[in-house]
């Protein structure tokens, strides 16, 4: 299936949004756009793209920016649904509730009352599973995330099954990236990590879990590709490699030349870490390390991303070279 000559996409300002916006703009196709802030309108239209002033958790806004996006298209248009709120603390739980979960059903509410020919729901490795035996795991794999009591997780749990739920009415599909890094990653959790390995050194003591990695172009390439060609109702894995902790924050140290990690934070000693930085949360919180995102540093998140290689004809780029980028830009 190729892709319609017009698609609807929210989260177009952000990380991963600005590079689908780049790859679909390339790809010769029209770009509605949902934005909350104003400030960015003007940018957006001079580079040939609609804009409409929205908010996912807006559903009056959504609906009228759909509306338009149909007339125009006269109906042949895709939609991706990007925006998301990325967050491990819990003072973001309503608004991560808001956004990720009735967000995401308002967006799909819409697509399917609007007519939309197909729909691309970005979700997250972490609504998949972690491993529990060190072996990668795929998309088929037992969700086992949920006792963790992390909202991020699960908000796009929730947001992702909605979405595939309504595959036999909407042709939907979703695509699972790990954790992005590029060169263009201001305020992301990412660019924070790399930023401080970069000027100060890796921590003296990783975490003891896995990290599933990808670069942003590759996530962007691998979301229009799930778009094009991907199965309805199916999920895609975009992930690059699999990174023990340690292994990672002694790559990015070395290619920064930096102090590498000594040792590994033993794994029985990160719940009880985890669970004083919960109760300190309220007076007291790590914005680099937040106590939810402690708890989800231990868990072993190894995946097997074969499906949308085999599926999606998907190559991604060596991870180093990504990291080696990501690193210059994060030295300014």
């Amino acid at each position: 299936m190729s892709l319609a000559s017009t698609c609807f996409l929210t989260g177009a300002t952000g990380f991963l949004g600005t590079a689908l916006a780049e790859r679909l703009t390339t790809r010769g196709v029209r770009l509605h756009l949902l934005v909350r802030d104003a400030r960015k309108v003007q940018a957006l239209q001079a580079a040939g793209h609609v804009v409409h002033l929205g908010d996912l958790t807006d559903a009056a806004s959504v609906q009228r920016a759909m509306q338009a996006c149909a007339v125009e298209s006269k109906g042949a248009f895709d939609v991706i649904n990007n925006a998301a709120l990325i967050s491990y603390h819990v003072r973001d739980r309503a608004a991560q509730q808001a956004i990720n979960v009735a967000g995401t059903r308002t967006m799909a509410d819409a697509a399917l009352r609007h007519g939309a020919r197909r729909f691309c729901h970005v979700s997250s490795v972490v609504t998949v599973a972690s491993s529990v035996d060190g072996l990668p795991v795929d998309e088929t794999a037992a969700f086992n995330l949920g006792p963790c009591g992390v909202d991020y997780v699960d908000t796009k749990r929730a947001a992702e099954e909605y979405v595939l739920s309504l595959s036999g009415k909407l042709d939907s599909v979703a695509v699972n990236p790990g954790a992005i890094f590029g060169a263009k990653a201001d305020g992301s959790n990412t660019a924070r990590f790399l930023a401080r390995v970069a000027k100060h050194g890796a921590p003296p003591l990783a975490p003891p879990g896995w990290l599933a990695v990808v670069g942003v172009a590759d996530a962007a390439e691998g979301t229009v590709l799930a778009l094009e060609r991907g199965g309805s109702g199916q999920r895609y894995l975009l992930v690059e490699s699999n990174w023990r902790t340690r292994e990672l924050f002694a790559l990015a140290a070395r290619l920064s030349d930096r102090r590498a990690p000594l040792g590994v934070l033993p794994a029985w000693l990160l719940p009880p870490v985890a669970a004083a930085a919960r109760l300190l949360e309220p007076v007291w919180s790590s914005e680099l390390v937040p106590p939810q995102a402690l708890t989800m540093l231990g868990r072993n998140l190894i995946f097997d991303a074969s499906k949308a290689r085999r599926e999606l004809g998907w190559s991604p780029e060596p991870f180093e070279a990504v990291l080696r980028r990501s690193l210059a830009a994060a030295l300014g």
